[in-house]
């Protein structure tokens, strides 16, 4: 099961694309999977015949699990030459040669480590997923490494991490007064009286995949980081003007609606380059300022929420943004997102507004420390040079981890997008 977001764990078979015994060819479409991130096709990482199909439709299984063996040629080609692994290919099983492909295309090594092999080489198989979650759970390289793996030769997954949070082994005390507590014990549920029993007359609907990883992103950002969310008041008018003027020509020439959202992207990308602590992600008790910006655009989906991602963000122009953001949404609603469409985001807009909602406080996508929500574009009466006037009001909402943001810079970045949308020229 391939990795196909820094935040998932687990993904579903939805359709297997090729059944035992055929011939499937390297890069060649082999099963269809779904997460709450993406539903997409999982090529194939070598030639071969499809020997054994090891997890049926509608399984959801953890990332790394074995769901498939391929053999024949395939051992013979990967042994002369291993090929690059394919972009989303996940963890298959060779019947003559393991074989393990990546996130992001980095190869790992092709069998077990041999007994005896250093902690470096054990460290070099751990999946970036892997090491994410152990630096917000405050677990040194070390500990990490002393967790039992149930991967493939014994390789550490996420899963595992997991169960070692819920059950820590037991350790001397003075260790553990010392040992970070963040998420050192995860309780397995609330307790009976506040779960809600179901009555005669209940409709239960099971929840999809992509509900069961959203709910699970939830809960997690909640006891991960610090949310703190600070409002402001928005004057779109000139925005709104100039976009009555020019919505049609623009459409003509670019090929794309002339929305908000693209006035609002603009002005968070000069943002997040003055204030780059927002474009940022913790790692242990050390803050990654990272170099581009990677920008998360949430898209309402009748099943969820996907939030696909306008890479190099900061490298665009206006026009640039707002054909990227029109495609990405075109493909989220049409089910054609990539993996690559997906990963990455450094910081993420909401736009809540476009169902008529005036305000909210979005939830942090982890690993970012920060997200901005979109309120309802609404003409509301204003003061403008003591005068009362109707002019169109946005609220922005900018939910920040307070763990490495304090208030007065939230309310700083949170006003200079602000300035930027009020004194938009183009």
């Amino acid at each position: 099961m391939p990795q196909m977001g820094e935040s998932l764990s687990e993904g579903t078979i939805t359709k297997w694309l090729k059944k035992p015994g055929e011939r499937i060819e390297r890069d060649e479409p082999l099963f269809e999977i779904t997460t709450d991130k993406v539903d997409t096709e999982v090529p194939a990482p070598a030639s071969g015949i499809l020997e054994r199909i090891l997890v049926n439709e509608g399984v959801t299984v953890a990332v790394g699990t074995t769901v498939a063996e391929i053999g024949d040629a395939a051992a013979a080609t990967a042994a002369s030459s291993p090929p690059a692994p394919a972009a989303g290919a996940g963890h298959f099983r060779s019947s003559h040669e393991p074989t393990t492909f990546e996130r992001r295309g980095a190869q790992q090594p092709a069998a077990p480590a041999p007994a005896g092999s250093s902690s470096g080489d054990k460290r070099r198989q751990l999946s970036p997923a892997v090491l994410a979650l152990a630096a917000e759970s405050g677990l040194d390289i070390q500990e990490l490494l002393e967790i039992p793996g149930s991967g493939a030769g014994g390789r550490i997954s996420r899963r595992d991490v997991e169960r070692y949070l819920r059950e820590p082994p037991a350790r001397p005390q003075a260790a553990m007064a010392t040992a970070p507590s963040a998420i050192r014990s995860i309780p397995e549920g609330p307790p009976s009286h506040y779960l809600y029993q179901p009555e005669p007359g209940d409709k239960l609907v099971a929840m999809g995949p992509m509900r069961k990883q959203i709910a699970e992103h939830m809960i997690w950002s909640q006891q991960i980081s610090a949310q703190v969310t600070s409002f402001t008041e928005c004057d779109m008018n000139r925005i709104v003007r100039y976009r009555e003027e020019h919505r049609t020509r623009f459409e003509l020439t670019e090929g794309v609606p002339l929305t908000f959202l693209p006035f609002v992207a603009e002005a968070t990308v000069k943002a997040l380059k003055e204030f780059p602590i927002f474009n940022a992600s913790v790692v242990g008790d050390q803050i990654a300022l990272k170099k581009h910006i990677h920008l998360g655009v949430a898209v309402a989906l009748e099943e969820g929420l996907v939030v696909p991602v306008v890479a190099n963000a900061d490298e665009m122009n206006f026009v640039g943004l707002a054909r990227a953001i029109h495609r990405l949404a075109d493909a989220a609603r049409n089910r054609r997102l990539t993996p690559a469409d997906v990963r990455g985001a450094t910081f993420t807009i909401t736009n809540p507004g476009m169902f008529g909602g005036l305000t909210g406080t979005p939830m942090i996508a982890q690993p970012q420390v920060a997200i901005l929500g979109l309120g309802a574009v609404t003409k509301k009466p204003v003061v403008v040079d003591d005068a009362i006037a109707i002019r169109p009001i946005m609220v922005l909402a900018l939910t920040f981890d307070h763990r490495i943001i304090d208030g007065a810079t939230g309310f700083q970045f949170l006003e200079r997008i602000r300035r930027y949308l009020e004194e938009f020229e183009i």
